[in-house]
């Protein structure tokens, strides 16, 4: 597997796209990106669901990677609010600029690490980087074993921020999609099953909700 996080990976898919900062700014992506942070900061123990799951930030905590340290700080500064609400408020703001704010620290990031390059505010993806991932993710929902947690969320990603039909010819999407679909309904990947229902039910609905709010 590659050593990018799928977050990592989804920002590099979406300046493939469009390679400047406010390719972000685009409620499905911008909202994928904030769940996708979000979903990193709970699984290194940086940020806590409390019991009427709302988000708080441990004491002291320390985010896995320099890109969330952004997102932690302002889930921290602000009052107590559920996944949910927080990603709306972010993504519906007028100026978006926390969305931005955190997309910035991200795209630095993978400049500090060489996998992406800035000139007059454009980014430079390394379309070798996107293809791995794409291709790795295309073998590892395609094969008869228990998907890799970092595959699934970036097929998740793509496919609720629009992205998916960019990358995948309609016949290796629709393979993809039918798998995500196998898995979530099988007993047999207990973990990866819970992963693709608990996030793919929530980044559904917090996608439909900003969809609505642009009618």
């Amino acid at each position: 597997m590659m050593s990018l996080s799928y977050t990592e990976q989804f920002a590099l898919c979406v300046l493939g796209q469009k390679p400047k900062l406010n390719a972000f700014k685009k409620r499905d992506v911008a909202s994928c990106l904030l769940l996708s942070e979000i979903v990193e900061l709970l699984r290194d123990g940086s940020l806590q669901l409390t019991a009427d799951d709302k988000m708080v930030v441990g004491p002291g905590a320390k985010p896995s990677k320099d890109y969330l340290v952004p997102v932690a700080r302002d889930i921290q500064g602000r009052k107590l609010q559920t996944i949910n609400s927080y990603i709306k408020n972010a993504v519906l703001s007028v100026r978006k600029k926390r969305v931005t704010e955190f997309a910035a620290a991200l795209c630095n990031s993978l400049i500090s690490d060489n996998m992406l390059d800035e000139d007059e505010n454009k980014y430079y993806v390394n379309q070798t980087v996107i293809d791995r991932s794409l291709t790795e993710l295309y073998h590892d929902l395609t094969t008869n074993k228990e998907p890799h947690e970092v595959t699934v969320m970036l097929a998740m990603l793509l496919i609720n921020s629009g992205l998916f039909k960019s990358y995948f010819p309609k016949d290796e999407a629709t393979q993809i999609q039918l798998r995500l679909k196998e898995v979530a309904k099988s007993d047999q990947y207990p973990l990866i099953s819970d992963v693709i229902k608990r996030v793919h039910t929530e980044l559904s609905r917090i996608v439909a909700s900003v969809r609505r709010e642009a009618i």
